[in-house]
């Protein structure tokens, strides 16, 4: 029986047959280099050469990167900054009007080829009106200079602004400054320039300011024209009893309360009265709406305003109201209509401003 065991070697002898050799390497001849093969590490001198690469590409992305960060940092203007790009001529205005309630006060004119905080850049050169506005009133106002304010230029039509620093609403008793900026062709000379202030769209009475020559800001001012009329009104839904008028002033303006600017060609008439009620009882004619008209060439407007109280109670003296009318502007004779409070017709009051 045989046994693997104790099959005969190629040597003869009996036992386990002998490893095969390793085929030996072959020798590199001198200078020449040799690839290191599959599983054999790279010499250190190659790991040593990448990683001085790799320290010194990070070292110049990094200086790169602060050096851009300190560019950008110095790019950076401070809040409020004005420093113009381009030579500035100002010329001194110091003139101002009233519009919609507000007082405008151009304080100087700027020519400059562009500014450095008015990143819209629309035309050629820049003209920079800087303004001091108050509200004198008792009421907010608003006004978008977009559409109301126009810079006149000789020979252009009427010039748009293309960028706003003033605040559209304004508290009463506030103030505040600011500028608007127009785009103008080149060599514009400022002593030649106006700001006309009103909506053309809306069909507003229109403010003019020139920079030089005549000028009357009282033409565009209200103006209060003192009265002193009693007009004794009977009250007929009981008879005997009365209210008695006291006509105080009348105002020609402008601009009024929550109306705004008037419109092109007329102008707001307020009517200021003082009221008694000499009787002993309530008297309750309604509001002045109701019975209240102004007569112009025999046709009868009807009060835009009213703030006078629909009743009086007993006893009351100088209880203050006004009524406002809209009607064509300069009118210096008015006649005031005080309705029967039943049935047609009413009593006719005139005045001369």
């Amino acid at each position: 029986m045989s046994d693997l065991h104790s099959l005969a070697s190629p040597t003869g002898q009996s036992g386990r047959w002998p490893a095969p050799e390793r085929p030996a390497r072959s020798q590199a001849s001198p200078g020449s280099k040799r690839r290191p093969g599959p599983g054999e590490e790279k010499p250190s001198w190659q790991r040593l050469w990448l990683a001085l690469v790799l320290i010194v590409a990070l070292l110049a992305l990094g200086g790169t990167g602060l050096f851009v960060w300190g560019w950008l940092r110095s790019l950076e203007l401070s809040p409020g900054s004005a420093t113009p790009t381009s030579a500035i001529t100002t010329l001194r205005v110091s003139r101002g009007a009233p519009y919609a309630g507000l007082s405008f006060q151009v304080v100087d004119a700027q020519y400059a080829s562009a500014f450095s905080d008015d990143l819209i850049r629309s035309g050629p050169a820049l003209v920079r009106l800087h303004l001091h506005v108050v509200n004198g009133g008792s009421t907010q106002v608003s006004v978008i200079y977009y559409e109301a304010a126009r810079l006149l230029v000789p020979g252009q039509k009427p010039i748009a602004p293309s960028n706003v620093n003033l605040a559209v609403a304004l508290a009463p008793g506030k103030s505040t400054d600011g500028w608007l900026d127009f785009p103008v062709p080149q060599g514009t000379r400022l002593e030649q320039l106006k700001l006309q202030l009103g909506s053309t769209t809306l069909n507003e009475s229109l403010v003019v300011i020139p920079f030089s020559g005549p000028f009357d800001p009282a033409n565009y001012s209200g103006k209060v024209y003192p009265q002193n009329l009693s007009i004794f009104y009977t009250y007929n839904a009981q008879p005997g009893l009365y209210l008695t008028y006291h006509l105080v002033s009348v105002e020609r303006q402008f601009a009024y309360g929550g109306w705004g600017q008037v419109k092109a060609g007329q102008q707001y008439y307020v009517f200021n009265f003082r009221v008694d009620n000499p009787n002993g009882v309530a008297v309750n004619p309604g509001p002045g709406f109701d019975y209240l008209r102004l007569v112009l060439a025999g046709n009868v407007r009807a009060p835009l305003d009213s703030t006078l109280p629909t009743g009086f109670k007993p006893g009351a003296h100088q209880v203050g109201g006004r009524v406002m009318f809209s009607a064509p502007a300069g009118l210096h004779s008015l006649t005031l209509r005080f309705l029967y409070q039943y049935g047609q017709g009413g009593n006719d009051y005139t005045v001369q401003l």
